[in-house]
Parts: C-alpha cells; structure tokens; sequence
C-alpha cells in the first residue's frame, strides 16, 4: 500500500513522481497536491465504509488495484466526509451510503461479482 500519510509526504516526492502520479490517476500536478493530504483520511474511512458494506479493502486492492485507485479519488473528492464519519460511527453507513457515497454504486458492483 502506497499512501501519501501527511503533507510532508507529498512534498518529499521527485518532480518525475508527482507527474507519473497524476499521469496514472488522469489528473493534473495541482489536482493531486490539492487531493493527497486529504486522501489518506479518507481512504480510511472509505475502507471503513467497505467493512460496511460486506467488501474486503485488501482483497479489492490485490485483484483491482486501478478500481481501488479511482474508490480513493473519487472519496478524496468527497463533500459528505462528515456524514460519513458519523455514519460509520454510528453503524448506519451500509443503510445510507447511497444517499451520499460517490462509490455506493461501485461497491454495489463488487459485492454483485463477489
């Protein structure tokens, strides 16, 4: 698992890296230093949700490595983190998630070919 943990982390990174990373995620340089600080909480609150949902985030990311990379950008996108936090706190997440969760269709998909 490569993730960027903390601002620092992202600045640590070559100039080649960063546009090998953003190459590979179809985004710009910008996009992606906007995007990574925030990606790491929730890339864990996106396999949180997940567990909700009945998927296992390590098995995803063996068999779908570029599926699990667009889950965790589409979440570093995400404007319902807050929702979401309360929903997983509060175990109501898999109920809900459709309302609010960019990946609910995706995850959808996978527990169906599961």
């Amino acid at each position: 698992k490569t993730r960027v943990h903390r601002d620092d982390d992202l600045y640590a990174l070559g100039r080649d890296d960063l546009t090998m990373m953003a190459s590979d995620l179809g985004i710009t340089e910008t996009d992606l230093r906007m995007l990574l600080p925030k990606a790491a909480d929730n890339s864990l609150l996106m396999e949180r949700m997940m567990v909700a949902r009945g998927l296992d985030p390590d098995r995803v990311r063996r068999t779908s490595a570029g599926l699990m990379r667009e889950l965790e950008l589409a979440c570093a996108r995400c404007g319902a983190v807050s929702r979401c936090r309360r929903d997983l706190d509060q175990g109501t997440a898999a109920r809900h998630s459709h309302e609010y969760c960019l990946n609910a269709e995706t995850f959808d998909e996978l527990l169906a070919g599961a």
